[in-house]
């Protein structure tokens, strides 16, 4: 990225903790958290988060123990994360959309010391132990001194696991030095300051709530605002009433904010706009642009194995680049490898591999997926990419590959096609196993609102821009598709229900 793009501060504070603790002493008034109910100083944020680690030390966490969080948005998740990590003990923020099974899976793989759980998910906890389930809430707290040394820069603290659907358990461990470096990435990027605020619209489990917003917030000293849990029409009335100026989200959700009645008042404020986890259509970026002018929409590329950000595309070439996830985050270096081991020309396809000072230690006791993951220091992300006239594209997932008598599909390309169509709000493309041909390709498509998706208009399309090979045999409707907790589309899911359409004859799935 080049240097007009960039803020080449070093980050201020080696860990949250000592940002949390500065901000208190400094700007002690200043807001630091909100929700619909509470507001919190960072003379508050700071009280609570001392007398909630005396209660964590009463409870037994010791530094390196791992704590469990599951719950909505609320200022009590916040406050005991903050609390874990000021203790030098180890953060695992879980998926609130697990089933029982799959959180017990989790909690025994790390052995975990306390597992603090909410309300409204108190059922999520039926399988693990009793004695190590505690409510999650903000009377957890204790005036009772533990004295306790300031977490190092270098010990774990968070283990933040993949949003895959299936297979094991895979949890990325990053040191307290690589959380705060990840959040100051977006700093150095974005152009905000102190004065900025950010509402968290994603569950906070995700790495853009803890991560790109929260974390971010911090170590300026601006503030964060929480929203309990998604819903387009509480999040345009928490825009209007506690203005934020920054805001991340997947294209899909920015998307329903942007048609929702009072999106002219909820948006005015905002100037900085963060989407990823796809592209977002360039008639989008078209409308969002011209409905708010003093938007600067920004596309970002990461994943939970390098804390989160990797890349970015600056707002100039939204209009121009909209596909692309830009150029890497400052102190970040990337390569495009093929399967021979070796990085690939310009132009060509191959699978992105990343290096920089978030990357993870590794995944929580999967020394093998560890060893598979990592190679030389370089993080192998599983994604295929080009480099175009110093642009970066992600091209799909490597195992998303569709390979149809011996020629190879990229779904990422097609569904770039498909966008193309004023009907389609999102699209998926995948493989169906063939006996003879290996694969063969489908596609699913999400309508959006008011409009009507035609096939054979589609198909139309694609047959000018694609080898006959590469044009999918079958389009279904599937409105919504499903999601992962993240936002993104659940290719395998989706490709299941289109699966099951199959067999009962039908090609719209509402």
């Amino acid at each position: 990225m080049t240097k007009q793009h960039t803020d080449t501060r070093p980050i201020p504070f080696a860990t949250l903790s000592a940002a949390l603790a500065h901000w208190a002493a400094v700007t002690p008034q200043a807001q630091a958290l909100t929700t619909a109910t509470e507001e919190f100083t960072y003379e508050q944020l700071a009280d609570q988060v001392a007398g909630c680690g005396n209660w964590l030390a009463e409870q037994g966490v010791e530094s390196g123990d791992r704590v469990v969080v599951v719950g909505h948005n609320t200022a009590a998740w916040i406050v005991h994360y903050l609390s874990v990590l000021s203790l030098g003990a180890v953060i695992a923020p879980a998926n609130n959309r697990l089933n029982p099974s799959q959180f017990a899976e989790q909690v025994n793989l790390l052995d975990a010391a306390l597992v603090l759980v909410d309300d409204a998910h108190d059922w999520i906890a039926v399988n693990v132990q009793a004695g190590r389930v505690r409510r999650l809430s903000g009377e957890n707290r204790s005036a009772r001194e533990h004295g306790r040394p300031l977490p190092e820069p270098t010990a774990p603290a968070l283990i933040s696991f993949t949003s895959g659907t299936t297979g094991k358990p895979k949890g990325a461990v990053l040191t307290q030095a690589a959380l705060a470096e990840s959040s100051w990435a977006f700093v150095r990027v974005l152009g905000t300051h102190q004065g900025d605020s950010t509402l968290v619209v994603v569950p906070m489990f995700h790495n853009t709530g803890f991560v790109d917003q929260f974390g971010h917030m911090l170590l300026l000293g601006g503030r964060t605002d929480l929203l309990y849990k998604f819903r387009t029409a509480d999040a345009v009335a928490s825009l209007a009433a506690r203005p934020v100026t920054y805001l991340a989200a997947v294209p899909s959700i920015i998307r329903l904010i942007m048609l929702a009645d009072g999106a002219d008042k909820a948006l005015r404020h905002l100037r900085v706009l963060l989407y990823g986890g796809s592209p977002m259509p360039a008639a989008w970026i078209d409308e969002l642009l011209d409905k708010w002018p003093q938007l600067q929409p920004f596309h970002g590329y990461g994943m939970t194995e390098y804390g989160s950000a990797v890349s970015f595309l600056p707002p100039a070439y939204a209009a121009t680049h909209g596909e692309s996830v830009g150029f890497a985050v400052p102190g970040t270096d990337i390569r495009i490898v093929g399967k021979d081991g070796r990085d690939v020309d310009p132009g060509g396809v191959g699978e992105l591999w990343v290096h920089g000072p978030t990357i993870m230690q590794g995944y929580w006791r999967r020394p093998e997926l560890t060893a598979a993951k990592i190679e030389g220091g370089w993080l192998r992300t599983g994604d295929l990419a080009r480099l175009d006239d110093g642009f970066y594209y992600i091209e799909g997932r490597v195992d998303d590959v569709i390979n149809r008598g011996g020629e190879k599909i990229l779904p990422a390309h097609v569904e770039s096609l498909l966008a193309e169509l004023t009907p389609v709000g999102q699209s998926c493309v995948f493989g169906v196993p063939d006996p003879i041909l290996q694969n063969r390709v489908w596609a699913a498509v999400e309508e959006r609102p008011g409009h009507t998706f035609d096939a054979a208009t589609a198909e139309r399309l694609l047959r000018d821009c694609l080898p006959d090979y590469a044009v999918p045999e079958r389009i279904d409707i599937v409105n919504p598709m499903p999601r992962t907790a993240s936002g993104k589309v659940d290719r395998r899911a989706v490709a299941a229900r289109c699966h099951s359409a199959a067999v009962t004859g039908s090609s719209s799935l509402q």
